[in-house]
């Protein structure tokens, strides 16, 4: 479980617009795809970057717990929006390698984990195969494969459908799924996209650094009304007049 109290997080400690987060408390579970959506500057980015340690909140605690790993190399990795930004070898094999060589592992523990991560994203043939000869969508897949290989408790993905085609975009949610199932990874997505929220099981709504809404996916489609910059997916709206026709 990852759990924020009264978490807040704040550039200038000197000037109160600095806040970026204000006391926020929630939590999120494996076994579920946990959405976190608001419009830009409202705080996700910062959510994650707390998450994985990168930033340190101003005031507050952030708590993180593994039920299911025996042994964790790290507790939470990120998928970055842009995967130009986070691949680091110049083969498929050597960017999923990469992380595991800081962990004091033998050679016969590095080679099992890029075996294992390569196979779940069909690179198991093409670990040779240079970077610069993928596509947009595979560069992502690597991204993602290359941190599942340091098995971690938690991945929280930024924006990770934003550079997909349709058809990478399905092959993503299909290995999300059976990560959830699994229940070895943590999920965590942040999306602006409305129909990446169909995928939700749990939603998180940040609006201008404040929980606007923290439940399942089942009572945000209750809401009424969203906050400036939020969208219902397409699908959900057409469900909403044809209810209202009835």
């Amino acid at each position: 479980m990852i759990l924020f109290d009264r978490v807040s997080f704040c550039y200038n400690k000197n000037q109160e617009t600095s806040f970026i987060l204000k006391e926020v408390s929630f939590s999120f579970k494996k076994g579920a795809v946990n959405g976190l959506i608001g419009k830009n500057g409202c705080g996700k980015s910062t959510i994650a970057r707390l998450i994985v340690g990168l930033l340190e909140p101003s005031d507050g605690k952030i708590t993180i717990t593994d039920e299911f790993n025996a042994k964790p190399y790290y507790f939470s990795g990120m998928i970055f929006q842009n995967p130009d930004n986070q691949i680091v070898g110049t083969t498929i094999g050597d960017d999923i390698a990469f992380g595991l060589e800081n962990f004091n592992l033998s050679s016969d523990e590095i080679n099992d984990s890029i075996n294992k991560a390569a196979s779940l994203f069909h690179f198991e043939n093409m670990l040779d195969i240079p970077v610069s000869k993928l596509s947009g969508g595979q560069k992502q897949m690597l991204c993602i494969a290359s941190v599942i290989a340091l098995n971690p408790c938690w991945i929280v993905f930024d924006e990770p459908t934003s550079h997909l085609d349709p058809w990478a975009r399905i092959e993503f949610w299909k290995i999300i799924n059976e990560l959830v199932i699994n229940k070895t990874i943590g999920i965590i997505v942040i999306s602006q996209l409305p129909e990446d929220i169909n995928r939700f099981d749990n939603i998180c709504v940040l609006n201008d650094g404040e929980i606007y809404f923290n439940d399942s996916v089942n009572k945000f489609k209750e809401l009424k009304s969203l906050p400036y910059g939020i969208e219902f997916p397409e699908g959900w709206k057409l469900e909403k007049l044809l209810e209202d026709e009835k």
